[in-house]
């Protein structure tokens, strides 16, 4: 994670989308003149996000600022189920044009592929309508949408735990995975939702319908969630700022990926980071995401959690970059086209108004993005104009 391959003077060539060859320029093919002497580097993947959602939660941030724990919102009617009754309410076409809004501004900001969660539905057609919208949003824009099924989100607000559970087990999670919805299962492993035996009951059941697992766990208490993760070979676990020494050990020595997003740490004003870069020296994946949601981070902007990276978890520089593009492609599914500049992927690369890939961290007041370009066409200019025929923007 701490090497990169700098060519200078670079240049990709591309042809339908993907690339023939990057390097050192040899002079031998024609080239954008716009582009010359300015930096390329791979577009960023998000790892971890809340996409698709109704029900903006601009109230709590103010409590937050007040005082107010995440829990203690949570307990007061606020939190995920203030967001699931705002969801289910909404149409899917109100559900796309405000995730569409916000896939605009992460096109913006230099994301070119993201995955996007349910989870706000916590019922069988709330949760289908959030996948279908996220499938939906990845064909209108030119960016990768993985959807991710965050079946374990929280406990419904009409519904006993062990009911819901009941019927995730026989309905829900069987529906999903036979509509080919989504290829992965989530679930959030926290104190006042689901313990570590909740979250192994949902998992028997994602596996038994061919699901891949993520988890979202060690957030805000230690429960236990990164060993289950491990030994269901679940592709990441997610968030950790309570994970201590023996769960670095066991990632160290596991194909799974920690996701992590210090943009909730920031914006939820903790002084506790998930220990990434205790995970990277003990030789474990780490990857990040922005965990865009309405309650604890809602952030668009891949590039603020790579500067959050350097600056509140210590990465190198190098670090931040390979966790924000192939760590993450590789969590999503999707780094054999995805997430670096090598031949055969896909030309889905940011041109930037610097000379030297550290101005990136080292003038951080904004994200110097030129243009981006998705499948070698430009979807972006220097103006942040996009270029969406077929929705009209």
């Amino acid at each position: 994670m701490g090497e990169l391959d700098v060519f200078e003077p670079g240049e990709i060539l591309t042809e339908n989308g993907r690339i023939l060859e990057v390097g050192t320029r040899t002079g031998e093919a024609d080239f954008t003149e716009e582009n010359f002497g300015k930096l390329a580097i791979p577009g960023l993947v998000d790892a971890h996000n809340h996409l698709v959602y109704d029900g903006e939660r601009i109230d709590e941030f103010e409590m937050k600022l007040k005082g107010a724990t995440y829990l203690e919102i949570a307990e007061r009617g606020g939190g995920i189920r203030s967001t699931v009754n705002a969801t289910r309410k909404a149409s899917k076409e109100d559900l796309f044009l405000q995730a569409g809004e916000r896939v605009f501004y992460m096109l913006k900001n230099g994301t070119t592929a993201s995955e996007a969660k349910s989870g706000y539905g916590l019922n069988l057609k709330d949760e289908i309508k959030q996948l279908e919208v996220a499938r939906e949003l990845g064909e209108k824009f030119p960016i990768d949408i993985v959807p991710v099924f965050l079946g374990g989100h929280d406990i419904p607000p009409d519904l006993e735990k062990k009911d819901y559970l009941s019927l995730l087990e026989r309905e829900i999670i069987p529906e999903v995975a036979e509509k080919g919805l989504s290829k992965y299962f989530d679930a959030f492993c926290e104190k006042g939702v689901y313990d570590v035996k909740d979250v192994e009951k949902m998992f028997r059941a994602a596996k038994e319908n061919g699901l891949k697992l993520r988890l979202h766990t060690e957030e805000f208490s230690h429960m236990g969630g990164i060993n289950l993760g491990v030994e269901y070979k679940a592709v990441s676990v997610d968030h950790l700022l309570f994970a201590d020494k023996g769960d670095i050990e066991l990632l160290a020595s596991s194909d799974t990926a920690a996701v992590v997003m210090p943009s909730v740490s920031f914006f939820l004003r903790l002084d506790k980071y998930a220990p990434a870069k205790e995970i990277i020296d003990a030789g474990g994946i780490v990857a990040l995401g922005t965990d865009l949601n309405p309650g604890s981070s809602p952030v668009e902007s891949m590039f603020f959690v790579l500067w959050l990276a350097v600056f509140k978890l210590n990465l190198t520089m190098e670090e931040a970059i390979t966790a924000a593009t192939l760590n993450s492609a590789y969590v999503l599914g999707i780094s054999d086209l995805n997430g670096s500049l090598e031949k055969g992927k896909k030309a889905d690369f940011i041109v930037l108004n610097l000379s030297d890939y550290r101005e990136i961290f080292y003038r951080p007041s904004e994200t110097h993005i030129d243009s981006v370009y998705k499948e070698g066409r430009k979807v972006i200019n220097s103006q942040n104009v996009g270029y969406f025929p077929t929705i009209g923007i």
